[in-house]
């Protein structure tokens, strides 16, 4: 993540021909430029101790892995919690757990748009409606909250096959401008050229604007950055067909805080509660070290004059020799009462739950739907916030996939054609193109559900309620609106064969029921018909 106050010029504004030359002397001209970008973004990692709480996610807070023994014994218990994966999860969890519903409404059918909406709600929903496109999401969710933001790439690959996948956090850098525009997106990863003489690691960025993807190789020096060599056969820089950075970037909320919010990169659901994380997994690793305790007691000597040579022999041997009458020896247990301790963990395990809004699942036995609801009210408002981001994430991807499809229906009509123009409106084509805002969706919370309350509900506010809001509220119906025009159909037909059956019982059925018209086409499509004698 980087906010620069001057952003070079870029390579969107070079057309095809020139792009080539223009991109050399770019890499050239802005190698410092870059290499702040870059800096900037590791600062950003470091400040906002990203990868500690990745890797509390992972379950490897690090305060536990390096706590030292709290006595000069042997026992040091290292337990790990889950609450942090418990955190994220249960909002990612109620936000995407199940399928996002996706709708297509063209609007008003004008010059044949209706029949453009169905052939996009085939090909955009071939994108959508598969387990790739709900994982992706939900990692882009979950990544968010976690690591204050993340990002979706989408391309064409080599087969003229539309993908995308999310990228991690240390890889993705947004460049934006002082007033919060997305100018660029850089990716950078390390890369070993096996071709060298002395392979050595290197950095590779992929530099994304809205016309497009540009690769840049650091050279064998390590100051500069040049066009990657190994990229030639792909032409470097390479038209992405997107007429937009073909990138969706979720920012997991705003903090208040100025020189964070300045930032513009959101903030960890895990910030707030790391402290009492750490405090639970210590309180419980101290109380395991206790328990081992409890097993292994103090043996006392009165009156006894021995070596530890000795004692160690006695114990292993769990026989005691005395050596006169006036000695003795007896075992030492430490005092079992840890009511504070069980309370201090208990009260802990509450305030993790509460500051988070996080329900626990253990209460929700038995409850009613009016009580799951009320248990849910925390969560439900803290996904109402994310939802917000998410929401405005989703339609840059939709965006996006949208300007590719539109892409891959221009230049099967046009080769030639300057698709950028086009998608931009500053060209215009024969082509009918899509429109990213026919697609429309809902995130479906993931809230346990009374079913039959649900259809009583829909049953009840049938004829008051317009339809397609009723169908959103069916869990099993993916596209409302295909639906609807599916039980309009059968309507048609039930309402049909309702007027054949009263005609029938009129006496107006069988061989009275039909009309002359009916007759004179059936004659027309049978070629006439025989007479009888």
């Amino acid at each position: 993540m980087a906010v620069v106050n001057v952003v070079p010029e870029l390579l969107s504004v070079y057309s095809a021909d020139r792009v080539k030359e223009a991109a050399v002397s770019w890499a050239e001209q802005n190698s410092a430029w870059l290499k702040k970008v870059l800096d900037q973004h590791s600062s950003f990692l470091t400040e906002s101790e990203v990868d500690k709480y990745q890797a509390a996610y992972d379950g490897e807070l690090e305060a536990i892995e390096n706590r030292d023994k709290s006595r000069g014994d042997d026992i040091n218990h290292k337990l790990q919690v889950d609450m942090a994966q418990l955190i994220i999860d249960t909002v990612v969890d109620y936000m995407t757990g199940k399928p996002i519903t996706w709708t297509i409404e063209p609007g008003e059918d004008e010059q044949g748009q209706k029949q453009v909406a169905d052939e996009y709600r085939k090909e955009i929903l071939e994108l959508l409606r598969t387990e790739n496109a709900q994982r992706v999401l939900a990692e882009q969710l979950r990544q968010g909250s976690i690591a204050c933001y993340s990002g979706v790439i989408c391309w064409v690959d080599e087969d003229g096959n539309i993908d995308y996948d999310e990228f991690p956090v240390q890889e993705l850098i947004p460049v934006y401008d002082s007033r919060g525009k997305l100018r660029l997106v850089i990716r950078k990863y390390l890369v070993i050229d096996e071709t060298e003489e002395n392979p050595t690691e290197r950095t590779k960025l992929e530099v994304y604007d809205s016309r497009y993807v540009t690769y840049l190789l650091q050279d064998e020096e390590g100051q500069n950055f040049q066009l990657d060599p190994n990229e030639e056969v792909t032409g470097n820089p390479v038209k992405h067909h997107a007429g937009r950075i073909p990138v969706s970037i979720f920012k997991n909320g705003t903090p208040a805080k100025y020189e964070e919010r300045k930032k513009r990169a959101g903030t960890s659901d895990l910030k707030v509660v790391f402290s009492l994380l750490e405090n639970l997994a210590g309180a419980m690793s101290d109380k395991a070290n206790t328990v081992d305790r409890l097993l292994d007691q103090f043996l006392l000597f009165k009156n006894v004059t021995t070596t530890e040579e000795e004692v160690v022999k006695m114990r292993k041997a769990r026989a005691i020799v005395l050596k006169n009458k006036e000695s003795d020896a007896s075992f030492l247990a430490p005092g079992q009462e840890d009511g504070a301790v069980e309370n201090h963990l208990n009260r802990l395990e509450n305030k993790i739950h509460l500051t988070t809004n996080t329900p626990k699942i253990n209460e929700l036995s038995g409850a009613t739907a009016t009580e799951i609801k009320m248990k849910y009210a925390g969560l439900d408002i803290k996904a109402g916030k994310k939802e917000n981001y998410f929401s405005q994430a989703i339609k840059e991807f939709i965006a996006v996939l949208t300007d590719l499809l539109n892409a891959r229906r221009i230049l099967e009509k046009n080769p030639e054609a300057d698709i950028y123009a086009i998608l931009k409106g500053e060209e215009q084509t024969s082509v009918q193109l899509y429109d990213p805002d026919w697609l429309q969706f809902t995130i479906n919370r993931n809230l346990p559900q009374n079913f039959l309350e649900i259809a009583q509900i829909v049953s009840t506010l049938s004829g008051t309620v317009p339809d397609s809001y009723l169908y959103e509220l069916l869990w099993f119906i993916e596209d409302p609106v295909a639906a609807l025009e599916e039980m309009k159909k059968q309507k048609e037909e039930a309402s049909k064969r309702s007027a054949a059956a009263g005609l029938t019982a009129l006496g107006f059925g069988g061989e009275f029921g039909s009309t002359g018209a009916e007759d004179k086409n059936n004659d027309e499509e049978g070629g006439g018909g025989s007479e009888e004698a």
